[in-house]
């Protein structure tokens, strides 16, 4: 188990989004000790899904 802050989620988006999930992997290998494939993936893949919410309006 890891805590996902904002910069990491957002390091872990943009390798996923730019260069497909095995890059958001090794970007996710870079802030955490993972060393299952399996889990590693499924972490980047939940990761990816989260997107910010938008503003709420005034």
């Amino acid at each position: 188990m890891f805590v996902v802050d904002e910069a990491m989620a957002e390091a872990v988006r943009r390798a996923f989004d730019e260069r497909s999930e095995w890059p958001a992997v090794a970007e996710l290998r870079h802030h955490v000790c993972i060393d299952d494939n399996v889990e590693a993936l499924r972490a980047v893949r939940t990761i990816a899904s989260w997107r910010r919410s938008p503003a709420p309006s005034k």
